[in-house]
């Protein structure tokens, strides 16, 4: 699958859940949104349809059978556990919902000054010498999101089959419940693959900035072995391209900065929604696994697999916010670093470098989530251990 075609299947899942601010004419050679004003209103016509008939059908979230005949019927902790997933998923929607409607046009200007950004980027790759590192970064970047996509896929079907299996005698509730969790859930992981994948063609872009820095710093270094004094043409060059590179750099930062404000809300309640469907998920892997609820192979095949997707796709998350946030700025900050050692280098390239290095000293790209909690690697971690916790709590007390 080309990259091309990825990022044309993401787009198409976010149009099917209206959940992108307008249509986007998506290219590697061209992102842009639609001008067209009846598209738009098609799609935003579309998009209130979707949404009311979601709300129409949150009453069929909690049917009755679920309480009195199904394997929960008789455990308080597991209903207690399928009630709070319900709601926090239900909150999740809601959020964002809120997000499109509300955020429309903030998305909007977003995702054109991405676009304009991915293309001064792109930019930096002819003349190279280091085409082989933007192959192998484009390489990098397809794969992750052939991994969201399978996982992204992997999660809806074993999702959909999971529920099916549970038992009961009413079988319109249980059609009518199947369809509205995934409906649900559907909406939900879509949002949160559409900010992975946001995310990841903004760090794509950073790791652009970081190999043409790289490429400077070669060619500089190249240049003071075999000669004496660099050219006046050749200084004002390499001066021209590391304030251009410093522009990029600034400009990335802030649209990871606009993107977490516009998603700030929407985030925290995915995550509290994540928080709890781990909790749910690895207590319920405990009750089929010691057989304390009867259960055939097939039916906990398809819970492995809803377990398996679900972490799969926290730590590819996870990941690629503590990359976005932490390690891309680390890693710029050492490639700066090499260029100390160069002698023959103007006073205004010294002079422009240190501004760099003190802007990204100064200039922290941490992402606090709803100004709570540092969203990174560590704290991701404390997140999975707490969950743990929780759920040998949940086991003392398992009635």
């Amino acid at each position: 699958m080309s990259l091309s075609f990825l990022l044309k299947t993401f787009h198409g899942y976010g149009l099917g859940m209206g959940l992108l601010p307008a249509p986007l004419r998506l290219d590697l050679d061209c992102i842009q949104f639609s001008k067209r004003s009846h598209q738009r209103r098609c799609y935003l016509a579309y998009t209130a349809c979707l949404n009311v008939l979601l709300i129409v059908l949150l009453p069929f979230t909690f049917p009755e059978f679920m309480y009195d005949e199904s394997y929960m019927s008789d455990r308080l902790l597991l209903q207690w556990a399928w009630n709070l997933t319900n709601v926090t998923r239900i909150m999740a929607m809601l959020s964002c919902g809120y997000l499109t409607w509300t955020k429309r046009k903030p998305l909007l200007q977003l995702g054109e000054r991405l676009a304009r950004h991915y293309h001064r980027c792109r930019r930096l790759e002819s003349g190279a010498l280091r085409a082989s590192c933007y192959i192998a970064l484009q390489r990098r970047i397809r794969g992750l999101l052939r991994q969201q996509l399978f996982v992204l896929s992997l999660s809806t079907v074993s999702a959909t089959l999971l529920l099916m299996r549970i038992d009961t005698d009413s079988k319109f509730s249980n059609l009518t419940m199947v369809v509205v969790h995934i409906m649900q859930y559907v909406y939900v992981v879509i949002m949160m693959t559409g900010l992975y994948v946001i995310c990841l063609l903004l760090y794509w872009q950073m790791e652009r900035v970081n190999l043409a820095l790289k490429d400077l710093c070669s060619r500089l270094h190249h240049e003071e072995r075999n000669a004496l004094l660099l050219s006046a043409s050749l200084a004002r060059h390499t001066l021209h391209t590391l304030e251009h590179l410093f522009q990029l750099h600034c400009e990335g930062q802030r649209l990871m900065r606009s993107l977490f404000s516009i998603f700030d809300v929407t985030i925290a309640f995915l995550m509290l929604k994540m928080f709890v469907t781990n909790v749910n998920l690895m207590y319920h892997a405990v009750q089929f696994g010691n057989d304390s609820v009867a259960t055939s192979g097939v039916t906990k095949l398809w819970g492995e697999s809803v377990i398996l997707t679900h972490y799969w796709s926290a730590v590819l998350l996870m990941n690629l916010v503590d990359d976005l946030t932490r390690r891309s700025g680390f890693e710029t900050g050492e490639i700066l670093r090499q260029f100390s050692d160069l002698e023959l280098v103007k006073r205004d390239f010294q002079l422009e470098l240190e501004r760099f290095s003190d802007h990204l000293r100064c200039h922290s790209t941490a992402y606090k989530c709803c100004g709570l909690f540092v969203f990174n690697k560590p704290s991701s971690m404390i997140y999975f251990f707490s969950a743990l916790v929780n759920v040998l709590v949940l086991c003392q007390f398992d009635l």
